[in-house]
């Protein structure tokens, strides 16, 4: 009977810029397929430069081991950025939705 292979782990190398360094330190843990919430739709308008970078930064780090998306940086960094400070009360109306009033 032939000896099992030793499996051989490949770590890919420390992070180097801030957005590495970001992206790796809001990893999500991995869900079963059955515990991942619904997700929603949500639109913003943002900056052009803004949503380049994200996209240029997405391009530059989305490969083995994990698949990141446009939608998952940006998952993961409200997340980060919701989760600094205290919970917030749950709103007592719906929030108004569509185009802002003029002034």
């Amino acid at each position: 009977m032939p000896k099992p292979k030793p499996k051989v782990t490949v770590r890919p190398p420390p992070p180097s810029s801030a957005v590495e360094r970001f992206v790796e330190e809001a990893a999500p843990t991995r869900r079963t397929p059955a515990a991942a919430p619904t997700k929603a739709k949500a639109t913003f308008h943002l900056p052009v430069a803004l949503v380049e970078e994200a996209r240029a930064a997405v391009f530059a780090l989305a490969g083995p081991p994990e698949r990141l998306t446009l939608a998952g940086l940006v998952e993961r960094a409200l997340r980060a950025e919701l989760d600094r400070g205290e919970p917030f009360a749950a709103p007592d109306a719906p929030l108004r939705t569509g185009r802002p009033m003029r002034r």
